[in-house]
């Protein structure tokens, strides 16, 4: 027999030190156009006001619980636990849901048997504002993903060339899913990428991007996590996609990439010249046939590691 007060969505954030942008998160849950959910707040050791300003909250929707500092996924990774819809959506408390995004989402999943499904995002400022200039870099970026996904027929291998999920407030999750392939892991910068690839390892046709369909406001702010140490970044990322790579393209790759990693390794190091970058892009040139998808998406590691 069916549960009838069980919610059918769990939402999960993560809140750490986001007392400006907190409220924001927690309004754009509440005012759900779907409303069998509950939202699963916590809070991941805030040395600011973030507690306060989430305690002025009155709603028996609302789960909160502390924890001693321990990451970003550690916190996701509480809440998920916690969680009793057979839906996760998380948000991050520094980000903002569309009003409509939980009922978009779970129609699109159950309508489709997906067990995991992202939109397309809405770029926001510290002060809310939306951010549309086509010159900005972030935007440029974004347009440039989102045209390589309509432009393959593998979700998988598209990700290769950029994380269109963007952030974990982007994840909509069937939570059957996080019995099957585990939960987040400890990485700092990529574990929304990490994730993402893993789903799309085990079945690509429960996944969905809806491209062209903005249901979520992403705050760009000066104290995003990927933006303090952009080179610890890099080397989440070049891990992650080389190692998805030989998934992909077969372990013959597995020397090039290992060889490529060396001399990134000594480029950085500062014993790396104009001359080097050139030797690199010759490399890739007789190893791999030009204009193939293989060729893009090494040309895509090297553009990351900013050796192009």
């Amino acid at each position: 027999m069916k549960d009838t007060n069980r919610p059918e969505v769990s939402v999960v954030m993560p809140a750490y030190n986001h007392e400006n942008y907190v409220a924001d998160a927690i309004d754009s849950v509440l005012l759900q156009t779907f409303k069998n959910f509950e939202l699963i707040i916590i809070n991941d050791g805030s040395t600011d006001g973030t507690a306060d300003v989430i305690k002025k909250y009155d709603d028996p929707r609302i789960r909160y619980y502390y924890q001693k500092n321990g990451g970003s996924h550690d916190a996701i990774n509480k809440g998920i636990s916690l969680a009793k819809g057979d839906y996760v959506a998380i948000i991050n408390s520094d980000d903002a849901f569309y009003c409509d995004r939980l009922e978009v989402l779970l129609h699109t999943a159950k309508t489709e048997g997906l067990d995991f499904v992202v939109s397309a995002v809405t770029l926001i400022d510290a002060d809310s504002n939306t951010i549309t200039d086509p010159s900005h870099p972030w935007i440029m970026g974004y347009e440039k993903v989102k045209t390589t996904y309509r432009n393959y027929n593998s979700q998988l291998k598209a990700i290769l060339l950029g994380n269109y999920t963007i952030s974990t407030s982007n994840f909509f999750i069937k939570r059957s899913l996080f019995d099957e392939i585990g939960k987040l892991r400890n990485l700092r910068y990529v574990l929304d990428y990490e994730f993402a690839i893993r789903a799309l390892k085990r079945d690509e046709n429960k996944f969905r991007f809806l491209v062209d369909s903005e249901h979520l406001f992403y705050r760009m702010h000066g104290k995003n996590t990927i933006l303090s140490d952009t080179e610890g970044a890099y080397n989440e990322d070049y891990e992650l996609v080389s190692e998805t790579m030989k998934h992909v393209f077969g372990e013959g790759l597995s020397p090039f990439l290992d060889h490529l990693r060396e001399m990134t390794f000594g480029i950085k190091a500062g014993s790396g010249t104009y001359e080097t970058n050139l030797t690199i892009k010759k490399i890739v040139k007789i190893y791999i046939k030009p204009g193939t998808k293989l060729f893009k998406v090494v040309k895509t590691i090297l553009r990351v590691l900013k050796l192009s």
